[in-house]
């Protein structure tokens, strides 16, 4: 399974409807479907009238009232009306509660929202919009639009909306100095017009008593509403700080508050697998296959066909492994090699899931729907249920399964000669973990399986450096996991070390991606393809200046040239981290794409996703694609479908993999502040090394770059004699002469974490024969002071 920076495990799902059947979305944003009522014809007909004129500007339900002369008794008839329509599509409401005919919207720009967890709010416009484009709108150059909170109109994060963007008027040049925000609200500006489609059936949020008398819940005010009225008393028992679920009642708007009802109590966040639950709600992922999906499964025979067999190449008796961690279940990648007197022949067998899963079948929609498997701390919510994650599709040891193989014939530098592909069947010979292969590489022993890895490792480190002389990134750094109980409860946070066989695994798969890629495109296949655009040159210039800070020279990064010779003068630097985490939030983010538009980080122009189909939709749509070009092709295989629905894919599992990426990055940042809390209590809690990104006259502002989080000092955590804040150097110094500015590196530990804002406060202790922390100020002859190195 590959392990690089791409190459990430990634996922997707959809929580199952609790009892009621879920909204979504498809209204608008306004009231959800109400009752249906025999409304008066002569109303209806007279309100459409009104609508259809020519002159009709929007209104608000007082507003029609007053110009269709309703009297006081049919008011309430008119309302339920304008809710009827709404709801059933022929109504839109607009800002302010004002209403029009649904119509199309040639002039709205339609895109999806998101809001950041800083809180910064960004407008995604649809790839190749119409109305952007009519409006000169260069979505190249400007891929999205900053915010006010005002213009989201009850938009929340991942829906969809169609916005009214129009062109600020010129201003000189003021709108120009905007450089570091890579122009992408200088000269626009926008506001949502109407919400399409709801991203989320349900809110999650911290139960609380007030004022209204059956309480309100507090959401994230990112996917679910920072504060939600109660519209009667939850059928559960609920008590405040518990975590609820809430079905929508209404959006809110026109000052008004969003209002729901408790549909579900999860208990409280420090409960055992409160907090895993609440991800899986707070991010609609699914938990249980449909029976039908299930139905098919179970009916899979257990081993395959003489026939099946027949037809496929032989590969039982060549020594195949698989390389995984030690945690896995669902082994989707298998090697095998051997020397030839030009170089090598490297096998990658890859799970033949298509051939259990049908296009359109039940499996094959809900695998799609849920586009990835999604992995948490304590659990995996696969694509595909266990009977073909864990067992059918699985290449255990010992035991047959099919494959679809890429032979690929390698001379001594490292230079593909040849690419072949065919459908197989392996036994795999030893089913190792990282920790097993990399003893064998550094082992002793010269036979059997250690040597194939020993031999493996000696191509694969050519690819390797090969890769990075062609310009690829090198982002790789150590991942922090969390060890837990049989209660899901945090007993430890461990570092994994991304070592050579990380590497050795992650090159052969990245080899095998390359060639099946540049095999389709070169035959004009229809596939769908993972791209990595080119990254903003505004970003890339503020990545550059925080370099500079950091001390590290800095030339045109722009040029890919530059850019790597920066990375390689940062490596082994105290900043490393740091600094290579700050360059992934520079770049532009991986997606699919019917297009071969190349993948920027890996440095080369054909790539797509092959070797992982257990856990990924778009390697399943690979291997359908390249049926007909297989050395002993299916009969009746049908193709991975039109490029109009493989566009339609590629767009719906870009988004199922941003899900799954947010729900997997929260699950284990919660996970790391439940363990930091842990040790605020700890006798002997673990000291962190932390960079000191800011001072403020409220204290510290730090990094911790192995956890990944950032915290605060406050001024009375701070050791060593008595501080002052001096804001004209933006440092704090001591009376003993010692100082902390940004850019010093502090020893650490926590002392208080607000788990729920994922927050932490910590003290600065000093290192042991260190009168203070800091930096030492001396005096110059001249009588000026400079820090003592």
């Amino acid at each position: 399974m590959p392990k690089a920076a791409d190459e990430r495990r990634m996922h997707r799902p959809r929580l199952e409807a609790a009892q009621k059947p879920p909204y979504d979305g498809a209204h608008g944003n306004g009231r959800l479907p109400s009752r249906h009522f025999k409304m008066n014809t002569p109303l209806k007909d007279r309100l459409l009238r009104h609508m259809k004129d020519g002159h009709y500007e929007p209104q608000s339900k007082s507003e029609l009232a007053r110009a269709l002369n309703v009297d006081s008794r049919q008011r309430l008839d008119l309302r339920n009306l304008v809710d009827q329509l709404e709801e059933e599509g022929m109504l839109v409401r607009l800002q302010k509660g004002k209403y029009a005919l649904k119509r199309e919207r040639r002039d709205l720009v339609q895109g999806k929202i998101r809001i950041l967890r800083s809180g910064k709010i960004l407008f995604l416009p649809q790839k190749g919009d119409s109305a952007a484009a009519a409006m000169g709108w260069d979505l190249d150059s400007i891929p999205e639009l900053e915010l006010k909170p005002e213009r989201l109109n009850t938009a929340l994060d991942g829906d969809q909306v169609a916005m009214r963007v129009e062109r600020k008027a010129a201003k000189g040049r003021r709108n120009d100095r905007r450089s570091g925000s890579s122009a992408s609200d200088a000269n626009w500006k926008a506001r949502v017009e109407e919400v399409t489609k709801r991203a989320r059936s349900r809110w999650l949020g911290v139960f609380r008593t007030g004022k209204n008398k059956f309480g309100r819940v507090l959401g994230d005010g990112s996917g679910s509403p920072a504060y939600i009225e109660l519209t009667e008393a939850p059928a559960m028992e609920v008590l405040p700080g518990q975590l609820v679920s809430v079905e929508p009642v209404t959006y809110g708007g026109d000052k008004k508050s969003p209002r729901g009802k408790i549909v579900e109590v999860l208990g409280y966040a420090d409960e055992p697998h409160v907090d895993m639950e609440a991800v899986i709600r707070k991010y609609d992922l699914p938990v249980e296959f449909p029976a039908e999906a299930l139905q098919e499964a179970d009916a899979l025979p257990a081993e395959p066909s003489a026939r099946e067999l027949a037809r496929r190449e032989d590969w039982t008796d060549r020594t195949v492994i698989t390389i995984d961690p030690a945690s896995a279940k669902d082994f989707d990648d298998a090697i095998s090699i051997r020397t030839t007197p030009e170089g090598w022949v490297l096998a990658v067998h890859i799970a033949d899931v298509s051939h259990f899963v049908q296009p359109g079948g039940a499996l094959d929609r809900e695998a799609r729907k849920r586009g990835n498997s999604t992995y948490l701390p304590d659990r995996v919510l696969p694509m595909l249920p266990p009977r073909l994650s864990d067992d059918l599709c699985s290449l255990r040891p010992g035991v047959v399964r099919l494959t679809k193989a890429c032979e690929m014939k390698f001379n001594k530098k490292g230079k593909m000669l040849h690419a072949r592909f065919a459908d197989a069947y392996i036994r795999s010979s030893a089913r190792l973990t990282y920790q097993e292969a990399f003893a064998m590489m550094n082992g002793r022993d010269k036979a059997g399986i250690p040597a194939l890895v020993k031999e493996a490792w000696k191509l694969a480190s050519i690819l390797r450096r090969n890769r990075y002389a062609k310009g690829a990134l090198d982002l790789d750094f150590p991942e922090v996991r969390a060890v837990m109980d049989k209660d899901g409860r945090v007993t430890d946070i461990v570092t994994e070390e991304y070592d050579e066989s990380h590497q050795l695994i992650e090159e052969c798969m990245l080899a095998a991606n390359e060639a099946v890629a540049l095999t389709l495109k070169n035959r004009n296949r229809p596939t769908i393809y993972r791209v990595h655009e080119e990254p903003d040159a505004a970003k890339l210039f503020e990545f550059g200046q925080l370099c500079r800070l950091y001390g590290h020279p800095v030339h045109d990064i722009g040029q890919r040239q530059y850019l790597n010779e920066l990375m390689q003068s940062i490596k082994g630097s105290p900043d490393e981290q740091l600094l290579k985490l700050a360059l992934l939030k520079s770049l532009m983010r991986a997606r699919y794409d019917t297009e071969p538009l190349g993948h920027y980080g890996l440095a080369t122009p054909n790539y797509c996703h092959f070797t992982s189909p257990i856990r990924r939709y778009a390697d399943l749509v690979v291997h359908r694609s390249l049926d007909p070009l297989l050395a002993n092709p299916p009969k009746g295989a049908k193709g991975p479908g039109s490029v109009a629905a493989l566009e339609e894919a590629a767009e719906h599992i870009s988004e199922t993999e941003r899900v799954s990426a947010s729900a997997e990055k929260d699950a284990n940042r919660m996970k790391l502040f439940e363990w930091l809390e842990g040790q605020c209590f700890a006798d002997h809690p673990e000291v962190h090394d932390a960079l000191i990104t800011d001072t403020r006259h409220f204290g510290i502002l730090l990094e911790i770059p192995r956890l990944q989080i950032k915290g605060l000092v406050k001024p009375d955590k701070l050791p060593g004699g008595r501080w002052v804040y001096e804001a004209f150097a933006n440092r704090w110094k001591n009376d003993q002469g010692f100082v902390l500015c940004a850019g010093l590196r502090v020893p650490v530990i926590p002392v208080k974490v607000d788990r729920e804002q994922q927050w932490a406060d910590f003290a600065i202790v000093p290192r042991e024969n260190q009168e203070s922390p800091g930096k030492k100020i001396v005096k110059r002859k001249n009588g000026r002071h400079r820090p003592r190195k």
